[in-house]
């Protein structure tokens, strides 16, 4: 308990649903987006291949595959992405596959992903294709609810002060949030829980005081919080030029304005050391108990094409050698049952977000994440040799 613990974000998109084949076309999961990927410079590492294969999530042998993968290489869980819309939900097969396989030995958390889902995949209210909305009842609180408690009573649920933690990626769309997770705790107890610890994602910019105060803790999402502290120093010129303009016209001049500027935008480009190095400086927030975000890679060429934020510089080496630094600083800031470090992510294929194998590194992110998190256990030293194995 006494030294970090490092959870990968897990995404359940990696299996057929109806919804994605009639919005899509039959069959269709992130694998088309990761397969049709193509390079948008000379060395731009694209398409990204899995070693051990295109795989569905769907398949049982798959969940424990990933399970018995992430616990040979140093992973204390899982945060699984849980998409709920007042009561339809959404790719939940692994989870419940997950939930439903005792015997695999592996904490996980849920983190609610409370977007409306649109075809431009950034999550805002345009084309729409599954609305989030947030009625603020007991009965839709209820129904939520009525789900949850069989993750959160489950004695592999990530606790921290004794409480299952349940994390909230868009905090600022919430109604009502105090008498939501009021009525939460209340019932939680009623199930023999000691409560639940609530977590607010920080993605593009620190959710207002007025919603953070009815949270447990404030998780830093990486790379997007560090990204936004770089952005802010130097805009790119679109955004500094063609925003302004977009929110001063009406809606649907706006939508054309917007595609104009994609077909003319070539891909954001970043330096991964220097994002890294804005992760570890950013300061430890005092009045809310900080949860570190890690990323092991970023290129969403698969879903964006030219509009991609593609981050050079990613290597294995260089990722084991920042994930150290955060440790240490996870260790210098926080009380031991809070020594969690979320990495971005387990399987994040569409954004280049994965620690699973593939064919050109092979395994050498997951040898990265058993260095570090062998380090204190095993004596082993800082910064030691990453070798290569099964690539």
């Amino acid at each position: 308990m006494g030294d970090v613990r490092f959870i990968a974000i897990y995404f359940p998109q990696l299996h057929t649903i109806p919804e994605n084949d009639r919005w899509w076309g039959p069959g269709f999961t992130d694998w088309v987006n990761v397969k049709r990927a193509r390079p948008l410079f000379p060395g731009h590492y694209q398409p990204r291949v899995p070693k051990d294969g295109y795989y569905d999530q769907s398949d049982r042998r798959v969940i424990r595959r990933q399970v018995e993968m992430a616990r040979e290489y140093g992973i204390s869980g899982f945060c699984h992405y849980h998409y709920w819309f007042e009561g339809k939900q959404l790719l939940e097969t692994p989870t419940n596959l997950f939930l439903g396989m005792k015997d695999l030995d592996i904490s996980f958390c849920l983190s609610w992903a409370n977007e409306t889902w649109s075809r431009r995949w950034d999550g805002q209210e345009h084309q729409i294709l599954q609305l989030q909305t947030h009625t603020p009842s007991v009965a839709a609180w209820g129904r939520h609810f009525d789900y949850l408690i069989k993750a959160w009573t489950d004695p592999r649920a990530l606790r921290i002060d004794g409480k299952p933690i349940f994390m909230i990626y868009r905090p600022d769309k919430l109604e009502q949030p105090g008498e939501m997770f009021d009525y939460w705790q209340s019932r939680a107890r009623e199930h023999g829980l000691d409560g639940l610890y609530f977590v607010a994602v920080s993605q593009y910019k620190t959710p207002a005081w007025e919603t953070l105060r009815h949270f447990d803790a404030l998780f830093r999402f990486q790379p997007a919080v560090a990204t936004v502290v770089l952005a802010e120093a130097n805009p790119p010129f679109y955004k500094r030029h063609f925003a302004p303009l977009r929110a001063m016209v009406p809606r649907g001049l706006a939508i054309r304005l917007q595609s104009a500027i994609d077909r003319l935008h070539q891909p954001h480009q970043l330096d991964y050391d220097e994002v890294w190095q804005k992760i570890i400086e950013q300061p430890v927030d005092r009045a809310l108990t900080t949860l570190e975000g890690a990323f092991v890679d970023w290129d969403n060429t698969a879903r964006y094409g030219k509009r991609a934020t593609i981050y050079r510089g990613a290597q294995p080496e260089r990722f084991q050698h920042w994930l150290e630094r955060l440790a240490d600083k996870v260790r210098a800031n926080n009380r031991p049952d809070t020594r969690l470090v979320f990495i971005n992510a387990w399987n994040e294929w569409a954004e280049s977000a994965y620690l699973e194998p593939d064919v050109d590194y092979g395994n050498r992110y997951l040898m990265a994440v058993r260095n570090v998190a062998s380090r204190a256990r095993d004596g082993v030293p800082r910064g030691g040799v990453l070798r290569a194995v099964d690539k």
